[in-house]
Order: C-alpha cells, then sequence, then structure tokens
C-alpha cells in the first residue's frame, strides 16, 4: 500500500471514532479524560487492525480461500453499533434524571473507557482482516492508522466541547440522541 492509501484508509476508519467524538464531546470532558480517551481510541486503532490481520492471515492460511469476510463484518458492526446505542440511552437517562443533581464531568474511566474505545474501533477488526488477506506487513500502517484516529478525536472532542457549549444543559441529551443515531446508521450502513 503506498502511502497515500494508508492515510485514506486511516481517515476512513476515523469517521466513526471522530462522530462519536463530536457526541462525547458535548459533555465539556476535562482535558485529562480527552487526552486519554483519545489516546486509548489510538491505541485500538493500531491494535484492532493488527489483530485483524494476523486473523485474516490465519485464516487465509487454514481455509485457504476467505469465505467469511462479510459474517465477520455484520458481527462486529452489530457490537459496535449496539455499544454505541447502549451509551447513548445511558447519556439521555442521565440527562432526564436528577438534572438538579447532575455532575456534568463526564466519568470515562477504567472498563467504561475501555468499552468505549473498543466500540468505536471495532470496524478496525474487519479491515485488518482484510488486509491480512494481502499478506502484507502492516506494522507501520496500523501505527499510521492510530494516529490519525487519535488526532481526529482529539478535534472531535473539542468541536463536541464547543457544541456543547452552544445547548448547554441539554448537551448530554443531544450526545446520546446522536450516538443512538449514529448506532443505527453504523448498523444499517
Amino acid at each position: 500500500m503506498s502511502i497515500i492509501e494508508v492515510i485514506t484508509l486511516g481517515f476512513a476508519l476515523g469517521t466513526d471514532a471522530f462522530s462519536v467524538s463530536l457526541a462525547i464531546g458535548t459533555k465539556n470532558l476535562r482535558l485529562l479524560l480527552l487526552l486519554k480517551l483519545s489516546f486509548m481510541i489510538g491505541v485500538f486503532h493500531i491494535l484492532m487492525p493488527l489483530v485483524g490481520i494476523n486473523l485474516g492471515a490465519f485464516l487465509h492460511n487454514f481455509f485457504g480461500n476467505y469465505y467469511f469476510e462479510g459474517t465477520i463484518d455484520s458481527i462486529t458492526t452489530a457490537i459496535g453499533s449496539g455499544i454505541l446505542m447502549i451509551l447513548g440511552m445511558i447519556m439521555i437517562y442521565e440527562n432526564l434524571s436528577n438534572k438538579e443533581d447532575q455532575d456534568y464531568s463526564f466519568q470515562l474511566y477504567g472498563w467504561s473507557l475501555i468499552i468505549l474505545a473498543l466500540s468505536v474501533s471495532i470496524d478496525a477488526l474487519s479491515v485488518g482482516v482484510s488486509l491480512g488477506m494481502l499478506d502484507s506487513s502492516m506494522i507501520f500502517n496500523c501505527f499510521v492508522f492510530g494516529v490519525i484516529v487519535t488526532i481526529m478525536v482529539m478535534v472531535g472532542l473539542i468541536l463536541g466541547g464547543k457544541i456543547g457549549g452552544l445547548v448547554s444543559e441539554n448537551s448530554e441529551l443531544l450526545g446520546g440522541i446522536v450516538l443512538i443515531l449514529l448506532g443505527i446508521h453504523f448498523l444499517f450502513s
């Protein structure tokens, strides 16, 4: 693959993460959380294609011909979409319950941070499986994917924070609705 193809694929992989980061950014995240989330999603966009490449190479060598790519794509898309919709529902629920006692500093830590990063990078696994069928070394390319996606997520979170500032008290509701709609869109596209 040429560097132009790698960069283009990196931006394509990052669009889902960027869209989700816009919605989450409406929660006006603290700088440390913004950096952690961006870094975690970037790391998953390095690891998931590598896992997919190895899985694709294994399946290619084991079966000779690869007939299961569509099934793997469908399963990973359904899982990622479901996680986004659940996260959106949680955000809406939090917005509608106890508005006066609500802390607007969105708490993503531990497993919730990992699950979110996994959900927006699950498509990178499918891409990795496809790339694994090409019998090419992709470590550098996966690193490029991670860097591009990290930057895209940072920009999305910052822009989401600006949008959230405009709609203030309903930003969590707006973010939740957007996450649900993105989950539905990813599921059916």
